[in-house]
């Protein structure tokens, strides 16, 4: 359900070859692109994020890594950010780099489809890249909902369905309609940031009853 489409941006062919025949490390190497941190300003981002030290947070969705070691550095060392992910080579490569890295506050894990399996209530769960990818997005957030803590709040970046080809490929998706989703599940909106040009950024926090 939000596995990352690995090359969705090299076209619609390419995309369903490299997917079709696996390739992690260039998954990783297209994810970690330094153009990347052009773009999506991954530390205002995260900045934007008001993550406390010490906070849990889960990366739902977090592919080879990218934002989780931001996110690692942000909740500090006595915090813990969990690596979501449906997809085991991305786990392992995200192992493999926080032992590189001498990270012990990422922990991995290996989620299913319609659980993320967080062992513990979390402060925030983010999302980059994935919302979009997710199949029956409310039924999947109204449940997590109970992986949250109190005052708990979930963070959406995503792309804006702009151009000739736009959402062609399903690749994208209009934060209204993000936002009307996350009304439906249970939650309200906080923030709503124009920071990246391509992408809504959106955090919901569950709605008071």
């Amino acid at each position: 359900m939000y596995h990352r489409l690995p090359c969705k941006f090299l076209g619609a062919l390419s995309g369903v070859v490299l997917c079709l025949t696996g390739c992690a490390g260039w998954n990783y190497q297209d994810m970690a692109d330094p153009s990347r941190d052009v773009w999506q300003k991954p530390q205002g981002v995260v900045e934007k994020l008001s993550i406390g030290r010490g906070a849990r947070v889960a990366d739902l969705g977090s592919g080879t890594g990218y934002f989780t070691w931001h996110l690692a550095k942000s909740v500090g060392a006595r915090g813990t950010v969990y690596a979501v992910d449906i997809n085991s080579a991305s786990l392992d490569m995200i192992f493999k780099e926080m032992v590189a890295r001498g990270t012990p506050n990422v922990r991995p894990v290996h989620a299913d489809l319609q659980d993320p399996k967080l062992p513990e209530p979390v402060d925030l769960v983010f999302s980059c890249d994935v919302y979009h990818l997710m199949n029956d997005r409310v039924t999947y957030f109204r449940t997590l909902a109970s992986s949250l803590k109190s005052g708990g709040r979930v963070a959406i970046l995503d792309f804006h369905p702009r151009g000739f080809l736009s959402g062609l490929f399903g690749d994208r998706i209009d934060k209204d309609v993000v936002r009307g989703e996350m009304e439906a599940a249970g939650y309200r909106l906080v923030h709503d940031y124009d920071l990246v040009d391509s992408q809504h950024f959106q955090i919901f926090a569950k709605a008071e009853r």
